[in-house]
Protein backbone atom coordinates (compact mmCIF):
# COMPACT_ATOMS: atom_id res chain seq x y z
CA UNK A 1 0.00 0.00 0.00
CA UNK A 2 2.73 3.15 1.11
CA UNK A 3 5.95 2.24 -0.43
CA UNK A 4 8.22 2.86 2.60
CA UNK A 5 11.12 4.25 0.59
CA UNK A 6 8.69 6.87 -0.85
CA UNK A 7 7.07 7.34 2.57
CA UNK A 8 10.53 8.05 4.76
CA UNK A 9 11.79 10.81 2.34
CA UNK A 10 7.93 12.63 2.36
CA UNK A 11 7.11 15.40 4.52
CA UNK A 12 3.67 16.22 4.69
CA UNK A 13 1.68 19.09 5.95
CA UNK A 14 -1.25 18.15 7.49
CA UNK A 15 -4.29 21.02 8.82
CA UNK A 16 -7.23 20.50 10.15
CA UNK A 17 -9.32 22.61 12.77
CA UNK A 18 -10.81 19.37 14.91
CA UNK A 19 -7.60 18.82 16.49
CA UNK A 20 -8.63 15.01 17.78
CA UNK A 21 -9.04 14.18 14.11
CA UNK A 22 -5.59 16.34 13.31
CA UNK A 23 -3.30 14.33 15.81
CA UNK A 24 -5.68 10.98 14.86
CA UNK A 25 -4.46 11.56 11.31
CA UNK A 26 -1.15 12.73 12.10
CA UNK A 27 -0.18 9.39 13.72
CA UNK A 28 -1.57 7.21 11.18
CA UNK A 29 0.69 8.76 8.48
CA UNK A 30 3.46 9.03 10.99
CA UNK A 31 3.06 5.24 11.35
CA UNK A 32 3.29 4.51 7.44
CA UNK A 33 6.44 6.38 7.95
CA UNK A 34 6.18 10.07 5.93
CA UNK A 35 7.39 12.86 8.75
CA UNK A 36 4.43 15.20 9.49
CA UNK A 37 3.66 18.65 10.34
CA UNK A 38 0.52 19.93 11.87
CA UNK A 39 -1.09 22.95 11.90
CA UNK A 40 -4.85 23.46 13.92
CA UNK A 41 -5.72 26.70 11.48
CA UNK A 42 -4.67 28.31 7.87
CA UNK A 43 -2.81 30.85 9.63
CA UNK A 44 -0.90 28.18 11.75
CA UNK A 45 0.10 26.21 8.59
CA UNK A 46 1.10 29.51 6.67
CA UNK A 47 3.60 29.97 9.58
CA UNK A 48 4.56 26.97 9.48
CA UNK A 49 5.56 26.91 5.38
CA UNK A 50 7.62 30.29 6.15
CA UNK A 51 9.66 28.79 9.17
CA UNK A 52 10.82 25.91 7.54
CA UNK A 53 12.15 26.96 3.93
CA UNK A 54 14.98 23.87 4.23
CA UNK A 55 12.54 21.59 5.43
CA UNK A 56 10.85 20.98 2.36
CA UNK A 57 6.86 19.72 2.18
CA UNK A 58 5.79 17.70 -0.57
CA UNK A 59 2.43 17.40 0.23
CA UNK A 60 -0.08 19.07 1.80
CA UNK A 61 -3.11 17.70 2.96
CA UNK A 62 -6.26 20.40 3.82
CA UNK A 63 -9.35 20.29 5.48
CA UNK A 64 -11.77 22.25 3.67
CA UNK A 65 -14.41 23.66 6.67
CA UNK A 66 -11.96 25.62 9.04
CA UNK A 67 -12.14 29.56 10.57
CA UNK A 68 -10.83 32.28 8.34
CA UNK A 69 -9.84 30.35 5.42
CA UNK A 70 -11.89 27.67 3.66
CA UNK A 71 -8.91 25.10 2.40
CA UNK A 72 -9.19 25.88 -1.19
CA UNK A 73 -8.21 29.51 -0.70
CA UNK A 74 -5.38 27.87 1.74
CA UNK A 75 -4.61 25.55 -1.23
CA UNK A 76 -4.39 28.89 -3.50
CA UNK A 77 -2.41 30.64 -1.46
CA UNK A 78 0.23 28.24 -1.13
CA UNK A 79 0.20 27.09 -4.46
CA UNK A 80 1.15 30.01 -5.82
CA UNK A 81 4.44 30.33 -3.19
CA UNK A 82 5.09 26.42 -3.61
CA UNK A 83 4.27 25.70 -6.75
CA UNK A 84 5.74 22.10 -6.54
CA UNK A 85 3.85 20.92 -3.50
CA UNK A 86 1.15 18.49 -3.93
CA UNK A 87 -2.34 19.33 -2.37
CA UNK A 88 -5.08 17.00 -1.20
CA UNK A 89 -8.29 18.67 -0.18
CA UNK A 90 -9.34 16.02 3.05
CA UNK A 91 -12.84 17.12 3.43
CA UNK A 92 -16.30 15.75 5.10
CA UNK A 93 -18.10 18.94 3.44
CA UNK A 94 -21.04 17.75 1.00
CA UNK A 95 -20.46 20.24 -1.87
CA UNK A 96 -17.56 22.02 -2.39
CA UNK A 97 -17.77 23.95 -5.34
CA UNK A 98 -15.69 23.11 -8.22
CA UNK A 99 -14.55 26.09 -9.11
CA UNK A 100 -12.83 26.74 -6.34
CA UNK A 101 -10.39 23.31 -6.42
CA UNK A 102 -8.22 24.95 -9.27
CA UNK A 103 -4.96 24.75 -6.79
CA UNK A 104 -5.94 20.83 -5.16
CA UNK A 105 -4.42 18.05 -7.05
CA UNK A 106 -6.86 15.30 -5.42
CA UNK A 107 -10.25 15.20 -3.71
CA UNK A 108 -10.07 12.44 -0.38
CA UNK A 109 -13.45 12.78 1.55
CA UNK A 110 -12.67 11.92 5.33
CA UNK A 111 -15.40 9.19 5.22
CA UNK A 112 -13.42 7.48 3.10
CA UNK A 113 -11.31 6.29 5.52
CA UNK A 114 -7.63 6.06 6.47
CA UNK A 115 -6.70 3.49 3.53
CA UNK A 116 -8.19 6.06 0.80
CA UNK A 117 -6.15 8.75 2.36
CA UNK A 118 -3.08 7.17 2.16
CA UNK A 119 -3.49 5.78 -0.97
CA UNK A 120 -3.46 9.57 -2.09
CA UNK A 121 -0.60 10.88 -0.26
CA UNK A 122 0.74 7.75 -1.80
CA UNK A 123 0.36 8.52 -5.38
CA UNK A 124 1.46 12.33 -4.54
CA UNK A 125 4.44 11.94 -2.86
CA UNK A 126 5.63 9.46 -5.66
CA UNK A 127 4.65 11.64 -8.39
CA UNK A 128 6.11 14.40 -6.41
CA UNK A 129 9.52 12.54 -6.18
CA UNK A 130 9.51 11.59 -9.93
CA UNK A 131 9.10 15.28 -10.42
CA UNK A 132 12.19 16.36 -8.07
CA UNK A 133 14.12 13.47 -9.97
CA UNK A 134 13.18 15.04 -13.20
CA UNK A 135 14.44 18.19 -11.87
CA UNK A 136 17.71 17.54 -10.49
CA UNK A 137 18.30 14.89 -13.26
CA UNK A 138 19.25 18.11 -16.05
CA UNK A 139 21.63 19.20 -13.49
CA UNK A 140 23.86 15.90 -13.67
CA UNK A 141 24.69 16.01 -17.49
Amino acid sequence: MVDLNIAIHTTLLLVDDDVQQLELRALVLKMSGFTVLTASSPVEAISIMAQHPAAKVDVAILDYEMPGMNGCVLADYLRERYPELKIILHSGAPHIPESEMGSVDAFVAKGAGVTTLLEGVSMLAELRAIQSDDLVAPALQ
